[in-house]
């Protein structure tokens, strides 16, 4: 299988001359969580954690409509990982795919014979790798056990700095009894300071509490399930993760794409032995 099967096309770009507020506006496109920085050809690439690490590391102490201004006035270039690794068209999956895992990726920009950009893979479309094959291996043996919350009354700003510290897209919120209320990630955090940004309203990001801000409704899942399965209600929900919860409501475990590509590479080695 070839990655033009599997990629996303037309991904969000921006110049390598752009202000970075663009980047801001498109990094969330189809929840892709990238923007690939091109000029005449690629230049590099920026994500999510990227952009929200430039916000916490100017923002320590909170952020003025003067300091949001300057920040978003600086150019892309200031911020963006460069001379990304990439993959072409017609480059077999399983190639790309061990690349993502060694490599820790979240997605490869993708070009055609021209080296123009063309798409974007990203963990989510590996994830359909899935449907075609058996149901070998349960959730409980590649989900993560030991999961970090945080409490409702947390400022997601105080959110945001825990995820880029300890390299999280996303923290189950509890209350006083550890039960699971909500669950935020790097995603919400950065379309809320983005809609900050556009409103001309740092108060609107910098005064929120993680529980104004969380998805209520969290999907869950038996660790007894197949990974197969966690993937298709991946896919089909459009997560990022899944939780795992003990009776009490409180969290067992965690299952997120990271995880599943790690299986799914695990998988397809198993298969080719």
């Amino acid at each position: 299988m070839i990655i033009k099967t599997l990629m996303l096309p037309d991904p969000p770009i921006v110049s390598v001359r752009d202000k970075l507020v663009e980047a801001f506006k498109k990094v969330n496109t189809r929840g892709i969580g990238r923007v690939i920085v091109t000029n005449e050809s690629i230049e590099g690439i920026i994500s999510t954690r990227d952009l929200l690490t430039f916000v916490t590391e100017r923002c320590e102490e909170g952020c003025d409509r003067g300091d949001i201004f300057a920040l978003i006035e600086k150019q892309v270039a200031q911020v963006m990982t460069p001379r990304p690794v990439y993959a072409y068209e017609d480059d077999d999956v399983m190639d790309a795919l061990t690349l993502m895992v060694a490599r820790n990726f979240g997605a490869l920009p993708v070009l055609n014979r021209e080296k123009k950009v063309s798409g974007i893979v990203t963990e989510r479309e590996l994830l359909l790798i899935f449907q075609d094959l058996d149901e070998l291996f349960p959730v409980k043996k590649f989900m993560t056990k030991k999961v970090s919350t945080v409490y409702e009354d947390v400022p997601v700003f105080e959110a945001v700095k825990l995820m880029i510290r300890r390299g999280f897209r996303r923290l189950p919120i509890v209350d006083d009894q550890n039960k699971v209320k909500g669950i935020i990630t790097a995603a919400d955090t950065l379309k809320l300071f983005t809609k900050a940004v556009v409103k001309s309203d740092p108060d609107m990001f910098f005064s929120k509490k993680v529980s104004q801000v969380a998805t209520k409704d969290v999907l869950t899942i038996d660790p007894e399930k197949s990974i197969n399965e966690a993937a298709s209600t991946m896919i089909m929900k459009k997560v990022g993760s899944l939780l795992i919860l003990k009776e009490d409501g409180t969290v067992s475990g965690i299952i997120t794409e990271r995880d599943l590509i790690i299986a799914l590479h695990y998988q397809l080695h198993i298969r080719g032995e």
